[in-house]
């Protein structure tokens, strides 16, 4: 088991790199009116440049759980391990966070959540954590809750 430090930050540091402030601020142009933005705004065109940095944690209402319906490539590169399939409890499990609580805050209040995220592999990594809520809907129309979880290279 590996162990991660995770630390709440209120915002994106002032030094965060442009390619990560940009895929923020592309999410919030998409937040019309303070709302959740919708997958079809968020399109695979509109989010190229991150496609490889976003896991999608899809919300299942009853078990108040989620289901890792895409492992971020650059992730599971990083950390060796995929999650596909899995739920975020698992990851706290093998890695002391809080993933899952922090996950069900940005569901219940519908907005993003950001972390510095310390890891001792080599040598001591911190990564920017950036969880963002979005919607999309199933076959039949129904409303489906997802969050974009995208990890960011900080420092070592």
């Amino acid at each position: 088991m590996a162990y991660a430090q995770e630390i709440f930050i209120p915002e994106l540091p002032d030094d965060t790199e442009h390619r990560v402030r940009a895929y923020y601020e592309t999410w919030c142009e998409a937040a019309t009116g303070g709302g959740v933005p919708d997958r079809k705004v968020l399109s695979v065109d509109r989010l190229a440049p991150w496609l490889d940095d976003i896991s999608i944690y899809e919300y299942i209402p009853r078990k108040r759980d989620f289901v890792v319906r895409i492992d971020a490539p650059n992730i599971v590169e990083a950390s060796g391990e995929s999650y596909l399939g899995c739920s975020p409890r698992q990851i706290d499990l093998d890695f002391g966070t809080t993933m899952h609580a922090t996950l069900l805050g940005v569901i219940d209040d519908r907005r993003p959540a950001f972390h510095r995220v310390g890891l001792e592999r080599k040598i001591w990594e911190e990564w920017l954590r950036i969880m963002l809520p979005v919607r999309t809907t199933d076959r039949d129309e129904n409303p489906i809750l997802q969050v974009f979880v995208s990890h960011f290279f900080y420092r070592g």
